[in-house]
């Protein structure tokens, strides 16, 4: 067995596979189904044109995110592939709007059997029309699949959690709905934002923040010592002698008795070697990462 505490995008492992028990899937069709998403994401629904998937983000008008997503296009559906507690928001979202639409709004979590498998040489099933696959990253190479057949894996789904903590990618879960901007979650960073698409749902919160430069946090990675930290987890800074309020966990991973990884909205001016601990746990102690992409 694969240790958790491997950091998989510095020791490649062979192969690993994870069933995907906390990912669901929202389900668009009809024949306005493009164009009411493309009112309502961050991303640039026509690029299905020249890309098999799209990352993004699905907001309400302040521009606050109730998830993040991978959207995949399927025998004329659209899938929206994310966290399943995100799906109740996103869910009362569209059907508000898609009312006004001839588009069919259902949760089909039930429906697929999610998996994700990484590595050097992962293992894929063969692929048919009851199969999606959805190559989600390099170094180490990364595939997301949906099968209408239960697939066998090896591993649970911190493994995964793990490597999106390394790639700085997140998603997000009902604990922290609503209150970030997609930009402070860096999902402009990872092509997620179309800033000449058009108007959508929150798109004034989000052009300004870009346009204004009024973005004073973003998403870090931190790794340390700390116990029983999740989502919506309050973080601390140390400033001089004291701790003041330093942001919020969107995951964690507890790599090891002595080894937990997070992403955490935190200032973005934030220096590196800023001490940080769990709010309440004056024992733990976490250390920023630098990131593996640029901020746009």
């Amino acid at each position: 067995m694969i240790a958790l505490d491997t950091d998989f995008t510095q020791q490649i492992p062979s192969a690993v596979s994870v069933k995907l028990d906390d990912y669901g899937i929202i389900q668009v069709a009809g024949e306005d189904a493009n164009r009411f998403l493309q009112g309502q994401l961050t991303c640039d629904i026509e690029q299905l044109s020249d890309k098999p998937f799209l990352y993004g983000a699905h907001c309400d008008p302040t521009g606050k995110a109730f998830s993040v997503f991978w959207l995949v296009p399927w025998q004329q559906r659209l899938l929206l592939i994310m966290h399943k507690s995100a799906i109740t928001g996103s869910m009362a979202q569209l059907q508000k709007y898609g009312v006004f639409n001839k588009v069919e709004i259902a949760d089909v979590t039930e429906q697929w059997h999610i998996s994700g498998h990484f590595g050097e040489q992962p293992t894929l099933p063969q692929r048919d029309d009851d199969t999606l696959l959805l190559q989600v990253g390099s170094a180490p190479q990364q595939y997301l699949l949906l099968s209408r057949q239960p697939i066998s894996t090896d591993y649970p789904q911190p493994y995964w959690d793990a490597l999106e903590i390394e790639r700085v990618r997140p998603q997000l879960t009902a604990d922290n709905s609503q209150q970030f901007v997609p930009q402070m979650l860096n999902i402009q960073a990872l092509d997620g934002i179309s800033f000449n698409k058009g108007c959508y749902i929150g798109q004034e919160t989000i052009a300004r923040m870009k346009y204004l430069g009024k973005q004073k946090r973003a998403l870090f990675r931190l790794s340390g010592n700390a116990n029983g930290v999740l989502p919506a987890t309050e973080l601390e800074r140390k400033v001089g002698d004291n701790w003041r309020r330093a942001g919020t966990v969107i995951m964690a991973v507890n790599r090891s008795e002595h080894l937990t990884d997070v992403l955490a909205v935190l200032p973005s001016d934030i220096e590196q070697d800023t001490p940080i601990r769990v709010k309440g746990d004056d024992a733990s102690l976490l250390e920023i990462h630098s990131l593996p992409y640029q901020l746009g």
